[in-house]
């Protein structure tokens, strides 16, 4: 729900709204709301929540409805008394599924069917049940139920299926409008990529299963994020001079208000997702009638407007400028001011706390407490104000959200405090907002692993890192610790954290699993053991992420077998043991852990585009890949287009647990692809930038790691703007984006003085030109390889593309910047078939179609493998 009604006794009122219908008292809609011959008509509904005082009964309240004509209404849960008393009337119902019923709906058929069974069969067809709303916004709200999304809703609708009541009700689940980007002018919008792996089999689903798309839409924040910019009666539908009229500059389709922009910003969304047959459906709109000293325009009067305005709009059927023959049916919110409701509330830090305090708890809040922590990095939204206090808020907030803001998650050893004001501001959306960010790359609640939070170094709920983030050696997890494979977040167990390496431990157990650590006398998930170490800071006020636990070494180390790496055609073996280098070409290579006590000889690094083409044997590819990185062992790795189906592959895999990742499985799941780091070496931070000019949503990740014996090492991955030539024009080349994303990039990374940049940068010398180098950076297969084209996508020399247009480019690079380092050797890696492994592929040949049986290669790209040296 969009909004929380508030007790008019708060001090700080919130949105809520009084609707043109409030009482029994109220005045009949009969004129607005009309009988709707059929279904398919476009019809205005009302959500019914129940946290009023004073309810009507709900004999009562089915008599109100039908006084005033109501013949659609949402309920925010499948209330059984409700829906016996809308039985057997012509008020078709919506039910829904809570937020919180997500994990036993989306785990178990059987408890989906049971739920059917329940609240759908027992009351149908007596009670009109039309749809079923599964959770509420929980892209945006409950993040870390996400993957639990479209297996709750394929559960439930098989569960129909079972009971053949699938054509008669459907199934899916409301979305906020904050999941669309770039939503004026309409024809720009698209869907927050972070999102693709759940939003594109959704969309699949509902097109098959001819569900709506249900989203939340208030023209109201549209309006206050971009007062000046959107007039006040374009969001109020009133009429509007043509000059006040908004105009998308791509179709040159006149918007005389906002909801039908939004609608078809919805629209143009779905389609660029390859969706063009589902209907969107409005389950939620409506205007505020009261706010606080910054809302002068959540008055009663434009409530009033907007509703009466709405319903007006919704029976003209003229739809929107883009789809005319569509118009979209809407469910205002909502019918009773629910009074009882608690208002939103957020976590933010305490006036007047000493300021060491402060920073031991955000730190602790971005470490082992695991919140989203990316927006208050330098450069991002929340980055400002740069102080202590700003930086808490936000962290103990997503914390709290995060917790499902349970009772004691918002203490943090008294520094934090609870409040009814959004602390958010600017651009700067704090977790838990309804607010809309003006920038396009924010992501509310989003998961991805912050620079802290990979500092903590935590082994705990899924996180990717299963080997000791002490001395690298894997660590083989009992029985009874959290399992790194489950995506679901267990967070209703108490956890402490070890002081000694902030593994998180159950209180089962109270000695810690990875090192031997005892748990504390007394802790709040590890923080009241926190303030005693790293307080000496002399800049109590700085950054997010400057105090962290003292590190002791695990006893626990593993001894692993010697390096090898392929150098000019033989088999160099990297000893840290002895320190020396010798060639022999029949030395077999398994991973390596290094001592952190012990010099490194060498270090190598891979950098490899996996190719996302997940329907082409994508488990043995990756497979291949595997073998390649347990024949090399590199310490540093770098992959592009890695998906959720890949990482999960990786996951498994016997080599990954020597490496430590830049992406946890939350985020993992929740995004279509995107660029990873792994390191076998101490990580002292992982961090990433988006890059604003992308519309692709690339970004520059980067790690920096601890090298035994050695200088600190920068290395970084990114996938920059790929070309997309098509019709009609065949000109999509974004050279323009791709060069101004390579000069971000190195600009971020120059401070350094040892950092290698690998990635798929998709260059083309033609088109981009040379690509900009800094000072006393180098391409380094320019260095090591004059007069080797370096071809790493190839459609002569892979066998596996002969059935493509041909196209040979030095895609992949590996750039450098070193002062303390030398470059060794550098080859490409990924270049044989796999054996026994082929694909038919059709090409139409002189105007017939041949089916060509081509050989399977590990990627469509080859991997680039470069081997350091200490000078």
């Amino acid at each position: 729900m969009a909004f929380t009604s508030m007790v008019s006794t708060v001090p700080v009122l919130f949105f809520f709204f009084t609707l043109l219908l409030v009482s029994a008292n109220s005045s009949s809609l009969s004129h607005d709301i009309k009988v709707q011959e059929q279904d398919k008509d476009p019809f205005v509904g009302f959500n019914i929540g129940t946290d009023v005082s004073n309810l009507l009964s709900p004999t009562e309240l089915v008599k109100f409805l039908q006084t005033q004509k109501v013949n659609h209404v949402r309920l925010y849960d499948a209330d059984p008394e409700l829906l016996k008393a809308l039985s057997k009337t012509k008020i078709r119902v919506i039910i829904s599924v809570p937020n919180n019923q997500l994990l036993a709906i989306g785990s178990s058929n059987s408890t989906a069917a049971s739920w059917i069974g329940r609240n759908v069969v027992a009351y149908y067809p007596e009670t009109l049940i039309t749809a079923i709303s599964v959770g509420d916004e929980v892209l945006t709200t409950v993040p870390s139920s996400a993957p639990l999304l479209l297996p709750a809703i394929e559960s439930l609708y098989n569960a129909l299926v079972a009971s053949n009541l699938h054509t008669q009700i459907k199934v899916s689940t409301p979305h906020a409008a904050s999941i669309m980007l770039d939503t004026f002018p309409p024809s720009q919008a698209y869907f927050n990529q972070t999102w693709h792996s759940i939003m594109v089999p959704l969309l699949q689903f509902l097109s098959k299963t001819g569900s709506p798309l249900m989203m939340n839409l208030y023209p109201y924040y549209v309006y206050m994020q971009n007062k000046g910019v959107v007039p006040l009666d374009n969001c109020l539908f009133e009429p509007l001079t043509p000059s006040k009229e908004m105009v998308d500059p791509n179709t040159l389709l006149h918007y005389t208000n906002v909801l039908d922009a939004m609608v078809d910003a919805a629209y143009v969304s779905m389609k660029n997702l390859n969706v063009s047959d589902v209907v969107v459906l409005v389950t939620e709109s409506g205007w505020p009638s009261k706010g606080d000293s910054k809302e002068p325009y959540a008055t009663i009067d434009n409530a009033d407007t907007y509703n009466s305005n709405l319903i007006k709009h919704v029976f003209d059927r003229t739809g929107t400028p883009l789809h005319p023959e569509m118009t979209s049916s809407v469910y205002i919110y909502e019918l009773f001011n629910e009074d009882l409701r608690a208002p939103p509330t957020y976590c933010i830090a305490m006036d007047g706390v000493d300021a060491k305090t402060l920073q031991a708890a955000l730190d602790w809040a971005c470490g082992p407490g695991r919140s989203n922590c990316s927006e208050i990095q330098p450069g991002e939204s929340c980055y400002q104000p740069n102080n202590v206090k700003g930086h808490a808020s936000f962290a103990f907030n997503s914390y709290y959200q995060k917790e499902g803001r349970a009772s004691g998650s918002c203490d943090f050893k008294g520094v934090a405090m609870i409040t009814t004001t959004d602390p958010s501001h600017g651009s700067c959306i704090f977790p838990g907002s309804k607010k809309v960010g003006n920038r396009t790359q924010t992501v509310v609640n989003s998961t991805e692993v912050a620079a802290g939070e990979a500092n903590s170094m935590s082994l705990s709920r899924g996180f990717c890192k299963l080997n000791c983030m002490i001395c690298l050696a894997p660590v083989s997890l009992p029985s009874s610790s959290p399992s790194p494979s489950l995506s679901i977040s267990t967070n209703d167990e108490a956890k402490w954290a070890c002081k000694a390496c902030t593994f998180l431990n159950t209180y089962k157990n109270s000695i810690c699993d990875v090192c031997g650590t005892r748990l504390p006398t007394s802790s709040l998930l590890g923080f009241d053991d926190l303030t005693d170490s790293g307080l000496e800071s002399n800049n109590p006020a700085s950054s997010v992420g400057s105090v962290f636990f003292p590190l002791r070494r695990c006893s626990k180390r593993k001894a692993m077998d010697d390096d090898v790496v392929e150098v000019d055609g033989a088999s160099v073996v990297c000893s840290e043991s002895q320190g020396v280098m010798k060639k022999n070409k029949e030395i077999e290579t398994k991973g390596v852990a290094s001592d952190s006590g012990t010099p490194l000889t060498c270090l190598k690094i891979l950098s490899y585009n996996v190719w996302f083409r997940e329907d082409l044997e994508l488990n043995l590819r990756m497979r291949a890949i595997g073998h390649l990185i347990q024949l090399h062992s590199p310490h540093l790795i770098c992959f592009q287009e890695v998906t959720p189906e890949i990482y999960d592959i990786f996951r498994k895999s016997n080599w990954w647990k020597a490496y430590s990742c830049s992406v946890s499985v939350d985020v993992a799941v929740s995004r279509g692809y995107y660029c990873m780091l792994l390191s076998k070496l101490g990580v002292k931070s992982f961090s990433s930038k988006s890059f604003g000019n992308s519309i692709m949503g690339r970004e520059l990740s980067i790690a920096e790691v601890e090298v035994p014996g050695r200088k600190p090492l920068v290395f970084a991955t990114s996938h920059l703007e790929s070309p997309c030539p098509g019709p009609p024009k065949w000109d999509q080349m974004f050279s323009r984006e791709r060069v101004e994303q390579a000069k971000e990039a190195i600009e971020i990374l120059r401070p350094n003085t040892n950092v290698i940049f690998g990635g798929d940068m998709n260059w083309d010398d033609k088109l981009d030109g040379k690509f900009p180098l800094a000072d006393k950076w180098v391409d380094v297969w320019e260095v090591l390889k004059p007069g080797d084209l370096g071809f790493t996508y190839d459609t002569k020399a892979n066998p596996m593309l002969s059935g493509n247009r041909a196209l040979q480019k030095r895609l992949d690079r590996i750039l450098c910047r070193l002062d303390d380092y030398k470059l060794g050797g550098i080859e490409m890696v990924g270049k044989e078939a796999i054996p026994g492994l082929s694909y038919e592929k059709e090409k139409k040949v002189r105007g017939e179609i041949k089916k060509l049986e081509l050989p399977v290669l590990p990627s469509d790209h080859f991997g680039l493998l470069l081997t350091l040296l200490p000078k």
